[in-house]
């Protein structure tokens, strides 16, 4: 019931064609533009987490008003007082539900033309996946990982897998639709009570949504549409109506199985409680909390107000687990045990490699165990003592220490909560600040009241701590870092459910300004007050120092030392685009020896690497710094990237655990085979000539003599970016400065005299090759200007020796455009074929290969496929930002 819920150059060269004036590319690199629109949704996290948070709180006071005067003692009552009669009804009925699922799964693949499997296969794959989901929520991430790996294993390929989970919740969704409209026209009397609707409304409500359905069906039988995101068509009208009924018995199936469970004060028709149950599942998706929890109660006791609230949360809870915490223990086990079996040999031959990898997930493990036992410290100091262990603790241990031990168990437990992330994070201080404090949480549990089981807890999750203290080894303080909106909500939730639990647990205690200084053995809400004054002061106290004291940034630029080292390694390369190293706005990972280095930038929790290393030496040296890169990036708590990377070094990253995707392609123009002469030549002989007739000339002027026509550079520079209303980037290409434009030869195109435009040179050791960075042309520049300056250049170096010249990348170039490509593919295709207004892609490529290049691919290599976004995200803001945060830093 998942209703429940590498050069740098690419940007410095514009095509004439498109814009006769434009000089430099260079402000928005192919990953850039996309990044730039993912950068808009950033926000939405937070968002996410408000709505869930207000939420959640208001489900919270709806419960708490709806079972005020309903003791947890009747409810305890009530449920052993349910007859095993039902138990057995509802058991079928949650039988008949998990079958009903298997048919989506069925007619999918049915529909897909999938690869045959076994029925056994897909009905518990089925199973297991819907499991995870009614009970983790998110289906595509929970039940569709399972479909990926079972089906996976069987042959099914991905596309038809995704496209399953996509048929299963149209389906559900569809179903859920039918049985509505159906119990509407059918007892449209308690859509009075559910939705505030007279029967006539309920009833054309009803005629409607089973209307809708029909449409559906017939529409999708006609007209066969895509599925939506999917470029599968949908299924035809057979499947469409099979799917439609395995819904309706899905739906119906798991509402009977709670209705079974009602008391026998509830005497709604079965038709009539389907209104509410649908209503109940609807509104828990709509919630967006896993499993509807919270929400879908909320309903049905709010819908059934006459009928007697203990004996209904007995039976809702009844329900919860028969329908959900036994079929997902059901489906853990199956799922686990499926593993287990298929990895047997593997096991016993990489016994050792295994251990490694799940003590990968020790830190992640820990946290969760470490958040869960502050959280239960926490509920224990909103519960009242039991009073037989207060009367043997009265004669063994003074009041006052009883009255600081339950105050400090409830703190322990709140900032265990705010460590907990530390060690997700691998902080050697949180590992130390967590084991020390579930350690006073055992002894203080004692001291309280003889809670020895939450003592058990503490000194269990210590012990494990222990055991693997050699996965924390991180440096950086316990509250080091920013404050995530996930964190925030994780703990608020966990402080407001325990505080919310102890007002229920004293529900019944008269409020009174003498019980915060009550102090006795049998003060129990005393206690409780003070301990949530104590929890709410230390979450605020936490937060706001968080907020307050946030960490400096990192700084992202090299000392004078290391930039000397750089700039030495740079001279001696064989690749133009190690000039980048000399920018200013970069630091430097060195191997041991000295002959090589990555450059690179940090943004947010991102550490992107500035192309390939660049190595003079050993080629071997290239893998070694970047796993030497990834080790640095690993113990400062950051997501590693390399940003254009080459071809040729693509089994490094593969072997280092990096995903790649393509950039663009890079144009590489062969100075043997670049010739003016001939018919080969002559379109570019005759731009030349021009050229020429309008006055232009064109000369090389030394970096030793750029000073003397710097000025007038720079005003070409400052009006190029003034007409283009831009800003300098920075990173990957290069950005003006006086020392940074003195450390290059200049390629000068003057007309009749007057600078027209101009670009720095770049060049490589032994000549193997030339090219460009910093860009820039007068508005009034004839057409041809460009053309003419790269011409002559590619000559000039020609006849300097010089083996390639690099025109750098052209973005999103290269791409494969066929319907079954990659999401980011097709999407960067998409961009580059609708993105004219922003970025010259087309007009780009079509100039570039006017000098007939070679065309050699670029790609960016990342952890996995979910942190993409945020990385394109974080390049763009480099990028952007790069040289104000340089000049910055330079003056502190």
């Amino acid at each position: 019931m998942a209703k429940h819920n590498s050069n740098a150059t690419a940007e410095r060269v514009t095509s004439p064609g498109a814009d006769p004036h434009a000089g430099e590319a260079a402000t928005i690199d192919a990953p850039v533009l996309a990044g730039s629109r993912l950068a808009r949704l950033a926000g939405n996290s937070r968002v996410r987490a408000g709505v869930v948070l207000v939420l959640f709180a208001i489900v919270c006071f709806a419960l708490y008003h709806e079972i005020e005067v309903t003791s947890w003692h009747e409810v305890r009552v009530a449920l052993a007082q349910t007859r095993s009669d039902q138990i057995a009804l509802a058991l079928l009925g949650t039988a008949i539900s998990y079958f009903a699922l298997t048919g989506y799964d069925v007619l999918a693949l049915r529909h897909l033309g999938a690869v045959r499997i076994p029925f056994s296969t897909v009905a518990l794959t089925s199973f297991v996946s819907q499991a995870f989901t009614f009970n983790f929520g998110f289906g595509i991430l929970t039940g569709g990982a399972v479909r990926m790996r079972l089906y996976g294993a069987a042959g099914v390929k991905p596309d038809h897998i995704l496209a399953t989970s996509v048929f299963a919740a149209l389906a559900i969704w569809t179903g859920i639709a039918a049985v509505a409209g159906l119990s509407l026209v059918i007892a449209p009397d308690v859509a009075e009570t559910v939705l505030s609707m007279p029967e006539a409304g309920a009833r054309a409500l009803g005629f409607a949504l089973i209307g809708l359905v029909l449409w559906s069906w017939w529409y999708t039988a006609t007209r066969r549409p895509k599925i939506p995101g999917l470029d599968v068509p949908a299924p035809d009208g057979t499947v469409t109506g099979l799917a439609l009924l395995v819904g309706a018995t899905d739906i119906v199936a798991s509402g009977f199985a709670l209705w079974a469970l009602l008391p026998s004060e509830v005497t709604l028709s079965f038709p009539a409680f389907l209104v509410i149950f649908v209503s109940a599942i609807a509104l828990g998706v709509i919630s967006h909390v896993p499993g509807g929890l919270g929400v879908f109660e909320g309903i049905i006791l709010l819908a059934l107000p006459t009928a007697p609230a203990s004996g209904l949360l007995a039976s809702l809870l009844l329900f919860r687990f028969l329908y959900y915490l036994l079929p997902m223990g059901l489906a853990a086990g199956a799922l686990a045990f499926l593993e287990l079996r298929e990895r047997q040999e593997a096991l016993a031959k990489h016994a050792k490699r295994l251990g490694s990898s799940l003590g990968a997930s020790i830190p992640l493990v820990s946290a969760i165990l470490v958040f869960l036992g502050g959280f239960i410290l926490m509920v224990s100091g909103s519960l009242p003592a039991e009073h037989h262990r207060m009367a043997i603790l009265r004669y063994a241990v003074p009041l006052p220490f009883v009255e600081a031990s339950h105050f400090v168990a409830s703190i322990a437990g709140t900032l265990l909560l705010i460590v907990a992330y530390g060690l997700a994070r691998r902080l050697e201080s949180a590992w130390r600040v967590a084991t020390t404090l579930l350690l006073l949480g055992a002894a203080f549990s004692l001291l309280k009241g003889i809670d020895y089981e939450e003592a058990v807890v503490c000194l269990t999750i210590a012990g494990l701590l222990i055991a693997g203290n050699r996965w924390f080894y991180r440096k950086g303080g316990v509250l080091s870092g920013a404050l995530q909106p996930s964190e925030i909500l994780a703990i608020g939730l966990a402080s407001i459910t325990s505080i919310w639990i102890g007002f229920i647990a004293f529900r019944d205690v008269a409020y009174d300004d003498t019980l915060w200084w009550d102090f006795a053995y049998r003060g129990d809400a005393s206690r409780f007050l003070r301990a949530t004054v104590g929890i709410a002061v230390t979450v605020l106290i936490t937060v706001v120092y968080r907020l307050i004291n946030r960490a400096a940034p990192a700084r992202n630029t090299a000392s004078r030392e290391e930039l000397d080292t750089a700039r030495s390694i740079a001279a001696a390369s064989e690749f133009a685009h190690a000039n980048l190293a000399l920018i200013g706005d970069k630091r430097f990972l060195f191997n041991a020896e000295k002959t090589g280095f990555v450059m690179f930038g940090t943004q947010g929790s991102s550490w992107i690497a500035m192309g390939d290393p660049i190595v003079n030496g050993d080629d071997d040296e290239v893998a070694a710094l970047v796993w030497q890169f990834k080790e640095l990036v690993d113990r400062n708590s950051g997501v590693p990237a390399f940003y254009q990377v080459s071809s040729e070094n693509l089994p490094i990253y593969l072997d280092a655990g990096f995903s790649m995707v393509k950039l663009g392609e890079e144009a590489w123009v062969d100075l043997g085979a670049f010739t003016l002469d001939g018919a080969e030549g002559r379109k570019l002989r005759h731009a030349m000539s021009k050229a020429q007739r309008t006055g232009a000339t064109f000369e090389v002027v030394p970096a030793a003599n750029v000073t003397p026509v710097l000025p007038e550079l720079r005003r070409v520079s400052d009006a190029w970016l003034k007409e283009r209303k831009q800003k300098e980037k920075g990173f990957s290409l290069g950005y003006w400065t006086d020392a940074y434009m003195t450390q290059h030869d200049i390629a000068i195109v003057r007309i009749n005299g007057r600078i027209a435009a101009f670009a720095n040179i770049w060049r490589s050791a032994n000549r193997n090759e030339m090219s460009i960075d910093i860009m820039r042309v007068r508005h009034e520049a004839p057409n041809g200007t460009m053309d003419f300056l790269f011409t002559a250049l590619m000559d000039y170096a020609k006849t300097e020796g010089y083996h390639w010249f690099n025109l750098g990348m052209a973005p999103l170039s290269g791409l494969p455009r066929h319907r079954l490509a990659p999401l980011w593919s097709r999407m960067a295709t998409w961009i580059s074929r609708h993105g004219d207004r922003f970025y010259k892609f087309e007009g780009l490529r079509s100039f570039k290969s006017k000098f007939r290049p070679e065309w050699r691919p670029k790609y960016l290599a990342y952890p996995s496929g979910v942190l993409l976004p945020q990385i394109l995200i974080d390049v763009t803001t480099l990028i952007a930002t790069a040289p104000s945060r340089a000049r910055t830093e330079e003056t502190t």
